[in-house]
């Protein structure tokens, strides 16, 4: 004899309120995990926190980004027709603003140490993450950067000359973050900038493979 199936707890305003639904994906999940956007004369638009409109949300992820295009027909009813590329390099572009507010936003708090010496000193000292250019060559290499590197708190961005631009000297190979908050989000935001350009990414490669055939 089959037991009775029990019934679902029911979820509380505030569950259900702090909750979304991914167009990639399906699943529920805490809004804070995923990225909001809408969607405007068909075209993806994130961040639009000062927009009104539509929302949908998605999680910053390569399988949801990929999965987006049909989620979004389903959602918005055949209104926006975006690829997975387009909806990943807007999903990019914006986690990449947001990456240089966040970094800016240490700076201004004295949360940010800069070059190779201060930077050393503040991981020595706990900092949650140092931000390391591409193009950083062997200072990534010291003690302190490869310790970082090697316990997941370091991301990759820019090169020395577009962190020395944007933060106001002629090149920074690396910067330390010792704010956590701040620390963690970049290291969201990052990794969310990969997850946009996978599908880009594997694009190119399959068209190399079909131009090699």
């Amino acid at each position: 004899m089959n037991e009775p199936t029990q019934p679902r707890p029911e979820r509380s305003l505030e569950e259900r309120a702090s909750t979304r639904t991914c167009v990639g994906c399906g699943a529920r999940d805490d809004k804070a995990s995923m990225m909001r956007f809408v969607v405007e004369g068909g075209q993806v638009v994130f961040h639009p926190t000062f927009q009104p409109g539509r929302g949908a949300h998605l999680h910053p992820r390569p399988d949801c980004v990929r999965g987006a295009p049909k989620g979004l027909a389903r959602a918005f009813k055949g209104e926006a027709r975006v690829g997975a590329a387009e909806i990943g390099e807007r999903l990019a572009a914006s986690c990449e603003r947001r990456m240089v507010g966040l970094l800016l936003a240490a700076r201004r708090r004295g949360d940010l140490a800069i070059g190779a010496e201060a930077g050393a000193r503040a991981l020595r000292a706990g900092a949650p993450l140092v931000v390391v250019a591409a193009d950083a060559g062997s200072v990534r290499k010291t003690t302190e950067v490869e310790g970082a590197i090697a316990s997941g708190r370091a991301v990759a961005w820019k090169t020395k000359s577009e962190l020395g631009a944007l933060l106001g000297e002629e090149a920074v190979a690396i910067c330390v973050v010792s704010h956590r908050g701040i620390a963690t989000e970049l290291q969201s935001m990052r990794a969310a900038v990969d997850a946009g350009r996978a599908p880009a990414a594997e694009g190119a490669e399959c068209s190399k493979v079909r131009e090699a055939r």
